[in-house]
């Protein structure tokens, strides 16, 4: 009985959230910066494709699961960047369909490494929901009016993103437009990261991504990765709001292992498990499981490609 109350409980939650067009949040976001940040797309110099797969809290009827594919490529000789990304949220009876365009500009530094990018995204979503399988209280709940079931949501973003082969940092908010039917806040988010050499076959990838969202706490994302040869890697994700080294049953986290190889120079598969910490969800579920396949496009004039494992 508590596991099927729970399950209810996050199901209406997660349905009020895709009506109000919320943000996933991926273990593997250091693969897929697109998603919330419009600015990163032509940053890598090369064109590249990733497709993200996440199920989460397996072992319930119904639990969420989200796919997203993108792709980006640089424009201009490199001074500017195109990108679209399609995702798929489906939570028991309802879907979500999500499609952005991003387009950026780099600005680069004298003769250094350095680039400050400017990034806008712009696109919107479609829901849909089965309500003949729900039973509801409140029949004039506006997040479940049939005018508002099936129709294209039209929003914006924009993104700052500076960037050197070394490290990155960059802040976004890529969904601007808040609809009358529902109460959620925009999100802002700040990413950064960097790549350190620790001997001649290891090294280390450190990143965070902190959630900025009005009247709730901020959430922030730690993981290291280990790299290994250029090849192989392997490493740990740490979740919880800001102020509490430990979740609680009110603000939960969670804790991810995360693991890939880089089958050649420009194709990568990686695995992440996700558990969570502090809620009661952790007692009624198998985790969540995350399966990333990025794939790089070289040109053949290129020698020499920065970073392209990395950021």
């Amino acid at each position: 009985m508590i596991r099927k109350i729970l399950l209810i409980l996050m199901l209406f939650g997660f349905v009020q959230k895709n009506f109000a067009q919320q943000d996933a949040m991926f273990t593997y976001y250091k693969f897929n910066h697109q998603a919330v940040n419009p600015a990163y797309v032509g940053s890598r110099q090369i064109i590249n494709a990733t497709m993200l797969n996440r199920s989460q809290w397996t072992g319930f009827e119904g639990a969420p699961w989200s796919h997203t594919v993108s792709l980006n490529a640089p424009l201009l000789n490199e001074s500017m960047g195109f990108g679209f990304s399609f995702s798929n949220d489906v939570v028991g009876p309802s879907v979500l369909n999500n499609l952005t365009i991003d387009l950026s500009y780099h600005l680069k530094f004298n003769d250094s490494d350095h680039r400050l990018a400017f990034g806008l995204k712009a696109g919107g979503n479609h829901t849909r929901l089965d309500l003949n399988s729900l039973s509801l209280d409140n029949q004039s709940d506006p997040a479940f009016d049939p005018n508002n079931i099936g129709k294209f949501m039209p929003n914006y973003g924009f993104g700052l993103y500076y960037y050197t082969p070394k490290w990155y940092v960059g802040f976004s908010s890529p969904h601007m437009v808040n609809y009358d039917f529902n109460a959620t806040q925009r999100h802002f988010f700040l990413i950064g990261g960097g790549i350190i050499e620790l001997n001649e076959t290891i090294k280390l990838r450190p990143s965070t991504y902190a959630k900025f969202t009005k009247n709730a706490p901020i959430t922030l994302d730690l993981t290291g990765l280990f790299i290994f040869r250029d090849r192989l890697w392997a490493g740990a994700a740490f979740r919880a709001p800001i102020g509490l080294i430990i979740p609680n049953n009110s603000k939960g986290g969670g804790l991810g292992l995360l693991a890939g190889l880089n089958l050649n120079d420009q194709l990568s598969v990686g695995y992440s498990f996700g558990y969570s910490l502090g809620n009661q969800t952790f007692r009624y579920n198998n985790g969540t499981h995350e399966i990333v396949l990025r794939y790089d496009y070289l040109y053949k004039e290129k020698k020499i490609i920065k970073s392209p494992r990395y950021f």
